[in-house]
């Protein structure tokens, strides 16, 4: 008993091994659960976080998609603002006599169907509406009644700018028909040396209705947007502010989330197998990373997309500005920058002749030819329309006009677009300067003056900027100024040149033609008509030289009257209804009435050409073919427009007595049209052998100083009325 008693206190406790055996299983089994729970966390924590992180990606791509639309939509505006309001005429117009008139053509007609902007509103100092016109028709509502009052303060902004360059103002705006998008700016000059401005207020609107906020969301690739009075629930929601930071309206975009969407695709994996977890969490990371790259990627695109144009590829407006501002030159102080600012000549006849398709593939095919051909270093852009930009970099000044060979070469070739070869004719304006003092809106302005000079010039012209271009611009100004004032006073007069019937030598007619003498002398007229054209005030020089010659013309029964009209004259959809007017002011038959065309309004528009004449015509009032020889209409447009008569070119007549085939020209042209059953003058007869070529190939009648210079009606009255000319037609 002791033996055992002795050995027995070495032994362990009965039961002690499957104790202890318990205790590591129940261990184990609890350092499973906890290493499977702390697992399980982990990769809960992993995936909600990813599930977040994608989510809230998705909403700051759709947030900041949504605030580049409001931005885009605010600078488009200030953009149009600024172009009309920083505009030397618009500020001389508004002192001048004709101004209502001149407000409604150029700002209130264009709301019926301009794109970007329905209503147009000019505020005098008075704060009352000179012009208040929407969708093409002058408000019955005033401005206050109309829009929230909001609109004080806009324009007590805009009044308060000062300086040349001044402020433009745009933001959203409350009105009675719901938001809408407004701008506002101080009517000033462009160029320095003019007065400063009164304060004259132009504001443009734009409707923000359905039409408008489904044009953003293509445009800005955002689907679903949609325009409401308050937030809505589970989108994200940019505030349309007015100029007082107050919300009247919310563009609200549905959000995708695509990290909540990989989540509920693959939840039924992870509840399926424990024993596949540590695979599953990597491929639930692997779909994660996979989705954040993606949103990352539809970020970068959505950004490629609104710098580049949708059409060709290339860089577009905005694109190019923060390119070249992003520029930094280099270790060379040197490195120079040139812009070349390119216009396809006559991209809207190709347009009308081929078609839009046609015209768009044409465009294309430039910016890949430009992108293609033009040496490293070049940038691209697509500005509008059929204007490209063209940014080259160089390392030392005076380099920068080895491109300018290289773009014309661009152009020498034809484009073959499907079946059709077009050949492309460009203008291009240049401008160039050192890369550390460059500015993109100082740039492009530069090289928009060289560019319209270019397209004065002949087809194919490239002109460099320099600065004796502004010195001429401002004298353009001038000349334009000293246009208004002397419309104001009428002081353009009518000058009337006879036409002798080719048989009898009678006074048959007369051809009125405008004299301008200023205060410094005569004004030619292709100096100040073309002035006239490119200030917007054809219109209403054509209207006082209708007016003059159709008042006169009532004192001389019987008399044939000839009239010139500019082709921007016709373009007035209601200048058959003035012409109508003018006639019954004073009872002036109409058949006595001869309306003068250049071959250019058939060249610029046929359609539009054939509608003006069939309304001309329809009044009982002649239609002529002016200067017909001297370009390019042909007798099929003879046939086409079914002149009432056509007068030859005097260049025609210059030279038949000593160049024998010009004479044959002459004889053949005569009689090429007089076949078709068409009368025809002939202009510019300076002697007896001119008159009587021109009479003896068969023409009706004549015209030219051999007879008689422009008279003013006094002179005429006196020396041919109730005469005739015989002796010298004879």
């Amino acid at each position: 008993m002791n033996f055992l008693m002795a050995g027995g206190a070495h032994l362990p406790p009965v039961g002690s091994s499957g104790h202890q055996k318990r205790t590591v299983l129940i261990t184990a089994v609890l350092l499973s659960l906890g290493i499977a729970g702390a697992l399980g966390a982990v990769v809960s924590g992993a995936i909600y976080s990813i599930v977040r992180t994608a989510d809230e990606l998705d909403e700051t791509r759709a947030a900041g998609a949504a605030a580049s639309a409001l931005e885009s939509l605010r600078t488009q505006m200030a953009g149009t603002v600024r172009d009309n309001a920083f505009w030397d005429e618009a500020y001389r117009q508004l002192t001048s006599a004709n101004r209502d008139a001149w407000l409604i053509e150029n700002w209130g007609f264009p709301t019926l169907d301009y794109p970007l902007y329905d209503m147009a509103l000019v505020i005098g100092p008075d704060d009352k509406p000179l012009l208040h016109y929407r969708y093409g028709k002058p408000m019955d509502v005033q401005p206050g009644e109309f829009f929230d009052s909001s609109l004080a303060r806009l324009v007590e902004r805009a009044r308060a700018a000062d300086g040349l360059q001044g402020n433009v103002y745009a933001d959203f705006i409350g009105t009675v028909q719901g938001p809408a998008l407004i701008g506002a700016a101080r009517i000033r000059p462009f160029l320095q040396g003019i007065p400063p401005p009164e304060s004259y207020i132009l504001i443009f609107e734009k409707d923000l209705d359905a039409k408008a906020i489904n044009k953003i969301a293509q445009k800005f690739n955002l689907s679903g947007l949609q325009l409401t009075d308050s937030p809505v629930e589970g989108t994200v929601t940019a505030p349309l502010e007015d100029v007082d930071g107050n919300a009247v309206g919310y563009i609200n975009l549905p959000v995708e989330r695509h990290g909540t969407q990989s989540y509920e695709r693959v939840r039924p994996l992870i509840f399926g197998a424990a024993a596949i977890l540590l695979l599953l969490i990597t491929g639930i990371g692997m779909i994660g990373l996979l989705s954040v790259r993606s949103l990352a990627k539809e970020q970068a695109r959505a950004r490629q997309n609104s710098l580049h144009d949708h059409l060709t590829g290339v860089l577009n407006r905005p694109g190019l500005s923060e390119y070249v501002e992003n520029l930094a030159p280099d270790v060379c102080s040197s490195a120079m920058i040139g812009l070349y600012l390119v216009d396809i000549d006559g991209f809207k006849a190709i347009n009308d002749l081929w078609g839009q398709q046609v015209g768009d593939k044409l465009l294309g095919a430039v910016a890949t030819r430009l992108t293609r051909d033009l040496p490293l270093g070049t940038t691209i852009s697509r500005l509008d329309g059929d204007q490209f930009a063209i940014v080259s970099l160089v390392d030392a000044a005076g380099e920068v006009s080895h491109l300018q060979s290289a773009v014309s070469e661009v152009f020498a070739e034809p484009f073959t677009i499907g079946r059709c070869e077009i050949e492309v004719g460009v203008s291009v304006g240049v401008t160039e300067t050192v890369l550390a003092r460059a500015n993109f809106h100082d740039l492009l302005r530069q090289a928009e003056m060289a560019l319209h000079q270019a397209k004065h010039g002949s087809d194919g012209a490239m002109v460099v900027f320099h600065p004796q271009m502004e010195a001429e611009l401002f004298e353009q100004a001038k000349l334009e100024q000293q246009l208004i004032d002397a419309l104001d006073r009428r002081e353009i007069k009518v000058a009337f040149q006879p036409v002798v019937d080719a048989r009898s030598g009678h006074i048959c007619g007369v051809e009125a033609l405008a004299r301008w003498t200023s205060e410094s002398g005569p004004v030619a007229p292709d100096v100040f008509i073309p002035a006239a054209e490119r200030a917007g005030l054809i219109g209403i020089l054509g209207s006082q030289i209708l007016e003059e010659t159709v008042a006169q013309g009532s004192r001389w029964p019987g008399l044939q009257i000839a009239v010139n009209v500019s082709p921007l004259q016709l373009r007035n959809r209601y200048f058959a209804g003035g012409l109508k007017a003018t006639l019954d002011k004073h009872a002036f038959e109409p058949h006595r009435l001869t309306i003068e065309l250049t071959e250019g309004v058939l060249i610029s528009n046929a359609d539009e050409a054939k509608r003006s004449i069939s309304e001309i015509k329809a009044l009982g009032i002649k239609v002529a073919l002016d200067d017909f020889g001297s370009g390019f209409a042909s007798i099929g447009s003879l046939r086409q427009f079914r002149f009432d008569r056509v007068k030859l070119d005097k260049s025609l007549v210059a030279s038949i007595e000593h160049d024998a085939q010009a004479a044959e020209v002459l004889d053949a042209t005569i009689k090429l049209v007089t076949a078709l059953g068409i009368p025809v003058t002939v202009e510019g007869i300076e002697d007896r052998y001119q008159a009587e070529f021109a009479r003896d190939a068969g023409t009706h009648q004549l015209q030219g100083y051999w007879f008689s210079k422009p008279l003013s009606k006094e002179e005429l009255t006196k020396r041919f009325l109730g005469s005739s000319l015989v002796e010298r037609a004879g």
